[in-house]
């Protein structure tokens, strides 16, 4: 009995001093310091209280709640499980942060386009449930909304010719069909000089009765369109109606008789064989191409060829003056042996001789002047009075007028025109 009474003595005293060591413990302040920390987990810095122990997160915890289930920011319990970036406890059941994400979901550019849609920042949260809470710095930002290509289709030049069939002289051709990009063109069919042309192209046969009274100018109309120009109206004052076959009836500016040296005065209008106010008259139907044959009946009266030649160029002065775009094609003109002129021919050949020379020195980009040698197309030596084309020595036949079409044909499809 007295063991037994001893015995219920000591599980009593010692009852009493774990009791009194559970206070000593868990009563300063209702922290502890140590208990069950967690960084990112659970753990165990000394003491009794563990997760799951006496203390609960969010439990009681012995000797008296210390914080019961209060969190600063999340959950807070004493030796609670403290989890860095997760649910934390530091020293006892305090969470500081509680749930804290660092950054939060970021996303730096999430969808971004130039021209289209661009996110800077995407959802950001800096501790607790979010500092900002979900912030998009521009949301969702268009830069320039949809852009498109810079340009589109976009050409420069399409079938741009720079500048198309210009010659100093001779035949020069700089470009031709010329596309930059895409299928934009600049003003259709670009001709000699650089000058832009649209519709038809007016052609003013210019001369004597070469050109007046032959065949040759409507001979050369017909293997135009024979061989598809026909973009092209032949234009002057003077019906051609010669009997030339098939070959319809064309205006030319052909005066028989006429001298080129005569055109720059009015001093011979008695003679009726050209004045300058004719030549004014002509050049006012500012024709866009002029075929000149003149200097037949000049070299017949044995002028001189510098006389000539500076006649061309007063000539070539008065359509420029109302066309600075005007194209001309100077002849080298049909041999000459009429009966009872032996000089004839040999001035003919001296005046074909510095034509290219003069034409040279006249002709400009913006109105270049084309050489056809037309003297070529005829056989000089047996182009005598009743002969194979010519029946005075002078004026082609209908045969004879066909080769001199087919030279201005040439001379006119290598530059392009019409």
């Amino acid at each position: 009995m007295k063991y037994t009474i001893a015995l219920h003595s000591l599980v009593a005293l010692g009852l009493l001093s774990l009791a009194l060591a559970c206070e000593s413990q868990s009563g300063q302040s209702g922290v502890g310091t140590g208990g069950a920390s967690g960084s990112g987990g659970a753990t165990h810095t000394g003491g009794t209280t563990g997760t799951g122990g006496t203390t609960g997160t969010g439990g009681s915890s012995a000797g008296g709640p210390t914080g019961g289930t209060t969190a600063s920011g999340g959950r807070q319990g004493s030796g609670g499980v403290t989890a860095s970036g997760g649910t934390t406890s530091s020293g006892g059941g305090k969470a500081t942060g509680g749930t804290i994400s660092s950054g939060g979901t970021t996303s730096t550019g999430d969808t971004t386009s130039s021209g289209g849609n661009s996110r800077t920042g995407g959802s950001t949260g800096s501790g607790g449930i979010g500092t900002g809470g979900s912030s998009n710095t521009s949301g969702t930002k268009a830069t320039g909304g949809t852009t498109g290509a810079t340009g589109g289709t976009t050409a420069t030049g399409g079938s741009t010719a720079t500048g198309g069939v210009t010659a100093t002289g001779g035949t020069v051709s700089s470009g031709g069909t010329k596309t930059t990009g895409g299928t934009t063109g600049a003003g259709g069919t670009t001709g000699a000089g650089g000058s832009t042309h649209t519709g038809k192209w007016q052609i003013m046969p210019l001369g004597d009765s070469i050109t007046g009274t032959t065949c040759y100018p409507k001979l050369l109309f017909a293997e135009l369109i024979s061989n598809g120009h026909n973009n092209f109206a032949f234009v002057g004052t003077v019906l051609n109606n010669q009997s030339c076959g098939s070959a319809p009836n064309i205006q030319t500016e052909g005066h028989g008789g006429y001298l080129v040296t005569y055109l720059t005065t009015d001093s011979h209008s008695s003679e009726n064989k050209g004045t300058l106010t004719e030549l004014k008259t002509w050049a006012a139907e500012k024709p866009e191409v002029v075929l000149m044959e003149y200097g037949t009946n000049d070299a017949w009266s044995s002028i001189a060829t510098s006389s000539i030649t500076s006649a061309y160029g007063f000539v070539v002065d008065q359509f420029r003056a109302q066309n600075s775009n005007v194209i001309f094609f100077v002849a080298q003109i049909t041999p000459l042996n009429p009966s009872g002129c032996t000089s004839c021919e040999a001035n003919v050949e001296a005046l074909n001789a510095q034509i290219p020379t003069w034409a040279g020195s006249k002709s400009t980009a913006a109105s270049p002047i084309y050489v056809v040698n037309v003297w070529a197309s005829l056989p000089a030596a047996t182009y005598t009075p009743n002969s194979t084309y010519t029946s005075d020595g002078c004026h082609p036949n209908p045969a004879g007028s066909q080769l001199v079409a087919d030279a201005w044909y040439a001379g006119l499809v290598a530059q392009g025109i019409p």
